[in-house]
């Protein structure tokens, strides 16, 4: 078995989509549009990681302010903790919580997109608990 991809409900396709691909450099592989399911999406990609948008087409979603322990979330690798919270800054993308960090093991950043479903950059700072994982 192999992770294929994650996926987050969003209330307006293209203003996702912009989130992503302008704001975080995701790319857009395709998009769907089952007007048998009612649904409507994209599927990005950012570095090997994949990740699905939906839109309900004629059901407004209205998503809830999210809390800790900000599950579901998804979760992006960087080596460059600085970098990444230059460009939440640079973007105008507001932090949910930190930077945290536990000492010798891992420093994150939570996020939020537009339609509040989480993100997280972590940096590993021991190399090797992120290989176990």
């Amino acid at each position: 078995m192999a992770y294929d991809h994650g996926a987050f409900r969003v209330a307006n396709l293209e203003n996702a989509i912009h989130f992503y691909t302008e704001k975080l450099g995701f790319k857009v592989l395709f998009t769907v549009d089952s007007q048998e399911f009612g649904e409507r999406g994209v599927f990005l990609e950012y570095n090997g990681a994949r990740l699905e948008l939906i839109e309900t087409i004629g059901v407004a979603y209205m998503p809830a302010m999210p809390e800790r322990p900000y599950c579901p979330h998804l979760c992006f690798e960087t080596d460059d903790m600085d970098a990444v919270l230059e460009t939440l800054e640079k973007e105008g993308i507001p932090i949910l919580d930190g930077p945290n960090e536990i000492a010798g093991s891992e420093r994150w950043v939570y996020f939020m997109d537009p339609d509040r479903n989480v993100l997280e950059y972590i940096v590993w700072l021991d190399k090797g608990k992120s290989d176990k994982h």
